[in-house]
């Protein structure tokens, strides 16, 4: 069966890069001091095993933004650089998630706090509550690495690139709106708790709040922020840059639709990561704010699960029926659809787009469409 253009360029991309992230792994293990290595030795490891989606972005953007610039090129070799640092950051960007959702398993491996804690219990140096504490506070550490890591390897990769300041300016900017998000998606379920809080503002700042999440912690960082860093690399006009950008936050936000949809009613081998913790951690997505502001008779039954700890199979069957029932599922596919259609009418405009590489962006809304992990 023939590749769609899509997944041949993300299959020759990701040999290529594959190897650039195993180069800078292998750099990490080299440590010498033996608490320092354990650390290093467990970033590098997690930042193995990812889709490298991102980082095939970057490889991306560069690859149109020379294109349009006149002459096809398939060489994508010069944006590595940015492409491994993309997945330095959405590594540390992770671990610290991790700790955030408590959770026990990422890209089908244990977390990093999860492992210092079943070490420190193993080695009988620190147990329960000490063991959890300590595995975290290292687990920050694993995660700050990753970020700064990131930002050097940009730094040294393109150290005589004139756009440089750009690319850190613009690479930075991403970060902190990946912060912003990721205290919004921390903070809303506790906000909206607050009994001072009139049942209207709460349903407003749900809708408005969850919105913003979609835009910052995953359009922006995951599919927004990567193509345009390459964009940027390739030396791509503004106009160029900001009809990529509307087309990247459509795909990017229904991305996390079809994110927070997986992460109830995936197969958790498939996910890899735990199914349920989603609910545990009370996270707020199209899926609760539908139930919540469209469905009140359906609100109390989820109130009765939705953010409780340890949910387990049935817990998870109880959300799923919930989430069926009401609506709220049917409105998250309705809602998600809507975006991969806006996405595909912004690439439709892009007359300029090389036929190749718009066929590889045609290919990457049918990839997101149909993922199941």
């Amino acid at each position: 069966m023939k590749k769609d253009a899509f997944t041949r360029f993300y299959k020759e991309s990701a040999r290529r890069l594959t190897k650039e992230i195993n180069r800078t792994n292998r750099k990490m293990r080299k440590e010498k001091n033996p608490i320092i290595e354990t650390m290093l030795s467990d970033v590098a490891d997690l930042n193995e095993g990812g889709k490298l989606l991102r980082g095939i972005f970057v490889l991306l953007g560069y690859r149109i933004a020379k294109n349009l610039a006149g002459g096809e090129t398939r060489d994508t070799s010069y944006a590595d650089g940015a492409a491994v640092a993309f997945e330095l950051f959405q590594t540390g960007v992770l671990i610290h998630d991790d700790i955030i959702d408590n959770a026990d398993t990422r890209r089908g491996k244990t977390t990093i706090q999860r492992r210092y804690e079943g070490k420190l219990a193993e080695r009988k140096i620190a147990y329960g509550a000490a063991a959890l504490k300590t595995g975290e506070s290292a687990a920050i550490c694993a995660g700050d690495y990753g970020l700064y890591l990131a930002n050097l390897t940009l730094a040294e990769a393109y150290a005589g690139d004139p756009c440089l300041a750009e690319l850190i300016r613009y690479f930075d900017t991403v970060i902190l709106d990946t912060i912003r998000g990721e205290l919004l998606d921390v903070m809303l379920p506790v906000e909206i708790a607050d009994p001072a809080l009139a049942p209207e503002a709460a349903a407003e700042l749900r809708r408005e709040s969850i919105l913003s999440i979609y835009k910052l912690k995953t359009a922006q960082y995951s599919v927004v922020g990567p193509l345009h860093l390459g964009m940027i690399l390739g030396g791509a006009g503004k106009k160029a840059m900001r009809d990529l950008d509307a087309f990247a936050e459509n795909l990017g936000i229904a991305f996390q639709i079809k994110d927070d949809i997986l992460g109830v009613f995936a197969d958790a081998d498939v996910l890899g990561k735990d199914v349920g913790s989603d609910i545990e951690e009370k996270k707020q997505t199209v899926l609760s704010m539908y139930v919540e502001n469209e469905a009140p008779e359906y609100a109390s039954k989820l109130a009765e699960i939705y953010g409780k700890p340890d949910a387990d199979a049935e817990a998870v069957e109880k959300v799923r029926a919930i989430f069926r029932e009401s609506g709220a599922y049917a409105y998250a596919e309705g809602e998600m659809e809507k975006l991969f259609s806006a996405a595909g009418k912004k690439l439709a405009g892009m007359k300029d787009l090389m036929p190749e590489d718009r066929a590889v962006l045609k290919g990457l809304i049918d990839y997101m469409r149909g993922r199941n992990k």
